[in-house]
């Protein structure tokens, strides 16, 4: 945070933006501006400097072309990623930014494409297809009293096969989540998460953006409080539509083969 101003690194939003991802940055912005925190979204480009300080980072969805097609930049920025999420600065990945966040992506042809390596997993494609919406109890911290129920929806065909002692974002009640035996979906480390949840995720479900900011802010010693008024009709679209998704859960999509 520079001069009480909170920075938010959109990593790849052309390349990696393919699912309505500006959201979960327009959900942070939102949400702070309701705790009285400004903020700054700084977007960084293949080929860019990478700033050498954020205070929250999001990486969107996006196609296997898109990941080779970044696969020198990748290379290039995932050291500084990876100690940024060592330092506890809370890196988001969804999608297909999720699978470019662990160490590597396996298609069903050609070569495996190297990762940031912020968890310590691998994405593996050819698992079988999952378009569905997505009910999940998550493990991230959130803030004390908020609900752990998150809802969503799942597109991808990827298992994700996490390393020993990884913990899982979530345990899934309904939807396919990381396709890897155990029924659990995405990876945590640290303050940091990556999920195949889209939406996109964080305007759907308040309480975690809320939790995404309060590991950014008391990092830097500030306390989060967002005034309940100012997103009080925020907070009932996302309610309406976690409930609708909930209603509708088991009789719409399930799976593609």
């Amino acid at each position: 945070m520079r001069a009480d101003r909170l920075t938010i690194l959109h990593v790849y939003p052309r390349q990696m933006g393919v699912s309505g991802d500006r959201g979960n940055v327009a959900a942070l912005v939102r949400r702070a501006e309701a705790a009285d925190i400004a903020t700054e979204v700084v977007e960084y480009a293949p080929g860019d400097v990478l700033p050498t300080t954020a205070d929250v980072v999001l990486v969107g969805n996006g196609p296997l072309s898109a990941m080779r097609s970044l696969g020198a930049d990748v290379a290039r920025i995932g050291a500084p990623l990876r100690e940024f999420a060592v330092a506890g600065i809370p890196v988001v990945a969804v999608g297909g930014g999720f699978d470019l966040a662990t160490k590597q992506v396996v298609p069903t042809e050609g070569a495996p494409v190297d990762g940031f390596g912020v968890f310590d997993a691998r994405a593996v494609r050819g698992a079988e297809r999952r378009v569905n919406y997505f009910v999940l109890e998550t493990r991230y911290a959130l803030l004390p009293g908020a609900s752990t129920r998150l809802a969503g929806f799942e597109d991808h065909a990827a298992r994700i096969e996490l390393g020993e002692g990884v913990q899982p974002f979530a345990d899934v009640v309904s939807g396919g989540g990381n396709q890897a035996g155990a029924p659990v979906e995405g990876a945590v480390s640290g303050t940091s998460f990556g999920t195949h949840t889209q939406g996109p995720i964080l305007p759907l479900n308040p309480q975690l953006t809320d939790a995404v900011l309060a590991a950014a802010t008391g990092r830097l010693g500030r306390d989060y409080t967002p005034d309940a008024e100012r997103t009080a009709t925020i907070d009932r679209y996302a309610r309406e539509a976690r409930a609708t998704i909930d209603r509708y859960v088991d009789k719409a999509f399930k799976r593609i083969a």
